[in-house]
């Protein structure tokens, strides 16, 4: 069967280079480009905030080590499940658990990238003596340069898209017979959008906001799109296809819902958290 007339059809190499003995791939290049927008990230909100440059190098490293293994931890105990021939549901990296330490096997769960986000908050603020919150805003600002080039990765890759349409902006993946939802491009909007929601916060003229209030309002808006827009994703998984919600739409749940109490409980509290204030204390000393 032919390829829907009419619609874009993306059929990209997924190399950037491909010789004999190794090949430089557009996932794997898109996914330095996104650290290194994290990198610049700390970097400028750090200096803005008067905190040492060497902290914002240390937080990236931490934020570097806990979002890879998040990310490839959530993927195997999420997204590598299959039914086998005995009927029943099984998990590859169960069955073959030194996979969960083989960063080079298997993709990575972008909910376990926001969760080793929140884990490096925590270890880092133990180094720079000040609130976890203040470092996992800072953290999330930068965290989803990572998810956009990801879903850029995945859309030149033709790989993660959604089902059917007939809408215009439909796109027909490789050999396919027929368009499908671009729900990498959906997602990748989403990220952009709640970037610039995080940024506005963070720069926006007035007394600043309490510490946590960023990360609250992002986890809650890319959880709630996420949720939408999984509605017209494929299963990745075969188990999925008779569930209500598929993993992703789960993993989304839990996280909208921290999302929303986290924005509750810091506009309770009222705390501003600035780490240049400690280290102007520290100065007077």
């Amino acid at each position: 069967m032919q390829p829907a007339l009419g619609y874009i059809h993306w059929d990209v190499s997924p190399f950037i280079y491909e010789g004999e003995h190794f090949a430089i791939g557009w996932y794997g290049t898109l996914w330095v480009l996104g650290l290194v927008g994290l990198l610049i990230t700390l970097l400028v909100t750090f200096r803005h905030d008067g905190v040492p440059q060497q902290y914002a190098f240390l937080t990236f490293i931490i934020t570097l080590v806990s979002a890879i293994f998040l990310a490839h931890l959530f993927q195997g105990l999420f997204y590598e499940w299959y039914i086998g021939a005995d009927g029943h549901c099984h998990n590859y990296y169960f069955e073959h658990p030194l996979l969960f330490l083989d960063i080079t096997h298997g993709g990575f769960s972008s909910h376990g990238v926001i969760v080793g986000a929140l884990l490096a908050g925590v270890v880092s603020a133990k180094f720079l003596r000040c609130g976890v919150w203040y470092i996992v805003d800072r953290i999330m600002m930068g965290l989803f340069w990572i998810a956009v080039a990801v879903r850029v990765g995945n859309f030149i890759n033709g790989e993660i898209y959604g089902i059917e349409t007939s809408l215009p902006w439909g796109v027909v993946f490789g050999d396919d017979a027929y368009p499908s939802h671009p729900t990498q491009i959906y997602e990748l909007l989403t990220y952009l959008l709640v970037m610039a929601i995080g940024w506005g916060m963070y720069l926006h003229k007035g007394k600043p906001y309490p510490a946590g209030l960023i990360t609250g309002v992002m986890c809650s808006v890319v959880a709630l799109l996420r949720i939408l827009i999984e509605f017209v994703k494929l299963p990745q998984m075969r188990i999925e296809a008779t569930w209500m919600l598929n993993m992703g739409q789960w993993l989304s749940v839990p996280m909208a819902i921290f999302g929303i109490w986290l924005c509750f409980y810091v506009l309770e509290k009222g705390t501003v958290v600035v780490a240049a204030d400690k280290k102007k204390k520290q100065n007077k000393k």
